[in-house]
C-alpha cells in the first residue's frame, strides 16, 4: 500500500470501505455530536463575547452550526452514507464557516480585550483537527485534502485581517504540527484497520476451509450443536438404509495392482457421491468396499424409501456405464431395509455422526442377499414405494442372525 493506503483490487477496497464505515458508525455520530460540543464550550468561555453584537453573532453562528452537525447526523442514517466517503466533509466545513465568522468577531474587538487571536486559533485547530483526524473513516485522502484546504483558508483568513508576519508564520507553525499529528494519526488508524481487515479476511477463509472440511466429516446441523457444547443422539423412527457392495471384491484386488485398484475404488464412491447428491441422500460412511447411506436421516430428504431405491438404480446403472468405458466388470449388490435407528456422535478423536440399530443390521444382511447388479428390499421398504418401482414377487429368505424375512428384488433395466 502506498502514503494513501488503498487495496490493489477494487472490490477489496470497496470492501474494507463499507466494512469499517458501517462498523465505525455510532463512533462517528458520537464524535460529531462531541464537535459542537467543545466548539461551544471554547468560544463560551472567551471572554469578548460578553459584548452584545458579539454575543448575537456567536448565538447566530452557533444555531446554524448546530442546525448543521444536527444535517450531518442526519445523514449517516442514509443508507448512502457507507459508500459517499466525501460525506464526513461537509460538519468540518461548517465548522471551518463557523470559526472563521467566529474569528471575524475577535479581529474586531480584540483590541478592547486585549485578546491574541492567533493562540486561540491554534488551540482552535488543534481541537478541530483531532476531532475530524477520528470522523474521517476510511478516508485519509479527502481528510487530507480537507486538513490542508482549511489551513490554506486560514492563512488567507489571517492575511486579509492585516496579522503580522512572524505571527502568522509562528502561528502556522503551531497549527501545522498539529495538523501532521492528525494525518498521521488518521493515517495510521486507516493502516491499522486495513491489517485488521486482511486479518479478519484470512481468518475467515481459513474459517471456511475448516468448516467445509467438518461439513465432510458431519451433517452441518450436527457440527453446529457439537460446537454449542450439545451431546447430539437422535432417535428415527423410520429411516431407509442402504448398503452397497462390490461383488468379489477380494478376487477383483487380486487381479488390479494396488494403485489401479484404489482407482476403481475411487471411482465407485466418487459415482455413489454423485447420486446421493442427486437424491438428497446422506452418506454415512464406506466401509472397505461397502457404501453405507440412509434417507431420511440427519442430513437427507424425506423418509424416502422411494428415493433410496432411485438413488441405488442411479449407482448401478452409472457403474455399468463406467465398466463399459474402462473395460472392468465392476458388478454391485444393493440392499434396503427401512425401520427406526439411533443416531449420534461418539468418541472425541475422528468425529463422524453414525447409526446404530437392527435396521442397519437387517439392511446389511439383505444386500448380502442381493443378485449382482441387483437391489433387494424389505417388505418395510416395499411398502413406501409401491407405484413408484416395479419389483419381483417377494421371496422369503433365512438371514443369518434375523431369521426368515420377507424380501422383494428390482434390477435396473440397463443392467439387464
Amino acid at each position: 500500500m502506498a502514503f494513501i493506503n488503498h487495496f490493489a483490487e477494487a472490490e477489496d477496497e470497496l470492501k474494507y470501505v463499507h466494512d469499517e464505515r458501517t462498523s465505525r458508525l455510532k463512533a462517528t455520530r458520537a464524535v460529531i455530536i462531541l464537535g459542537p460540543l467543545i466548539f461551544l464550550g471554547f468560544f463560551m468561555m472567551t471572554p469578548v463575547f460578553s459584548s452584545n453584537q458579539a454575543f448575537a453573532t456567536f448565538n447566530i453562528t452557533t444555531m446554524v452550526i448546530v442546525g448543521f452537525f444536527a444535517l450531518a447526523i442526519f445523514a449517516t442514517t442514509n443508507r448512502h452514507y457507507i459508500e459517499w466517503r466525501w460525506l464526513d466533509m461537509l460538519p468540518f466545513v461548517a465548522m471551518t464557516i463557523a470559526a472563521a465568522v467566529l474569528m471575524a468577531v475577535l479581529l474586531r474587538t480584540t483590541a478592547a480585550n486585549d485578546l491574541d487571536i492567533t493562540k486561540i486559533s491554534v488551540v482552535f485547530f488543534g481541537l478541530i483537527y483531532f476531532i475530524a483526524s477520528v470522523a474521517f473513516v476510511a478516508n485519509v485522502k479527502l481528510f487530507v485534502i480537507w486538513a490542508i484546504g482549511t489551513l490554506g483558508v486560514f492563512i488567507g483568513f489571517m492575511d486579509n485581517h492585516g496579522i503580522d508576519v512572524d505571527e502568522m508564520y509562528h502561528t502556522i507553525v503551531n497549527i501545522s504540527f498539529f495538523l501532521l499529528f492528525a494525518i498521521f494519526s488518521n493515517w495510521e488508524a486507516d493502516r491499522r484497520a486495513r491489517a485488521m481487515y486482511v486479518a479478519r479476511q484470512e481468518l475467515n477463509q481459513e474459517r471456511k476451509k475448516t468448516e467445509k472440511l467438518l461439513y465432510n466429516v458431519l451433517p452441518q446441523a450436527v457440527a453446529t450443536r457439537l460446537r454449542a457444547g450439545e451431546v447430539v443422539a437422535d432417535s428415527f423412527s423410520d429411516i431407509s438404509v442402504v448398503f452397497i457392495d462390490i461383488v468379489g471384491f477380494s478376487k477383483l484386488s487380486k487381479q488390479l495392482t494396488p494403485g489401479h485398484l484404489v482407482e476403481q475404488l475411487n471411482g465407485f464412491f466418487l459415482i455413489a457421491d454423485q447420486c446421493a447428491d442427486r437424491y438428497g441422500i446422506e452418506k454415512v460412511k464406506t466401509i472397505g468396499d461397502c457404501y453405507l447411506a440412509v434417507s431420511g436421516g440427519t442430513a437427507s430428504n424425506g423418509p424416502g424409501a422411494k428415493d433410496a431405491v432411485s438413488f441405488a438404480k442411479d449407482v448401478i446403472a452409472e457403474m455399468q456405464s463406467r465398466a463399459t468405458e474402462g473395460g472392468i466388470d465392476i458388478q454391485l449388490r444393493v440392499g434396503i431395509h427401512s425401520g427406526p435407528v439411533v443416531g449420534g456422535v461418539v468418541g472425541t478423536n475422528r468425529l463422524a455422526y453414525d447409526y446404530w440399530g437392527d435396521t442397519m443390521n437387517i439392511a446389511s444382511r439383505i444386500e448380502g442377499a442381493a443378485e449382482p447388479n441387483g437391489i433387494a428390499v424389505s417388505a418395510a421398504t416395499y411398502y413406501q414405494c409401491t407405484g413408484s418401482h416395479e419389483f419381483d414377487l417377494p421371496e422369503t429368505i433365512t438371514l443369518k442372525g434375523v431369521g426368515d424375512t420377507v424380501i422383494y428384488r428390482i434390477k435396473p433395466d440397463i443392467a439387464e
